[in-house]
């Protein structure tokens, strides 16, 4: 067994304990980014804690990869998921839409022109 503990971990924070039970756990994901030719996809990817992990990894060391080499596709698409299939994925796998982060807006300074 493993323990666990969050990188938020403070001294009022509970360490986990990882077992082999909880890393076959199934999740639902919804993974989103671009194809080989630069098009939005997206899929729902259901797999266990330990593959997510697994996936996790491939993603950081910017490996190429397709969502069922680590669980199944249950919904894929090019663009954004529609709202009923969002909808869809809440009700069935009790999932929650988390909005995108917007990025902040950066004011460049003017640069100044040769006419001042």
């Amino acid at each position: 067994m493993n323990e666990w503990k969050p990188q938020s971990y403070s001294s009022n924070s509970t360490p986990i304990e990882i077992t082999e039970q909880l890393l076959e756990e199934k999740v639902v994901i919804l993974m989103q980014g671009k194809n080989v030719y630069g098009d939005p996809i997206y899929a729902y990817v259901q797999l266990t804690l330990r593959n997510l992990y697994q996936m996790k990894q491939a993603v950081q060391k910017g490996e190429n990869f397709l969502p069922s080499d680590y669980g199944t596709v249950l919904a894929a698409g090019t663009g954004e998921p529609s709202a009923e299939l969002r909808s869809e994925m809440a009700v069935t796998y009790n999932m929650y839409d988390v909005p995108k982060p917007v990025a902040p807006k950066v004011e460049l300074p003017k640069a100044p022109s040769w006419d001042d």
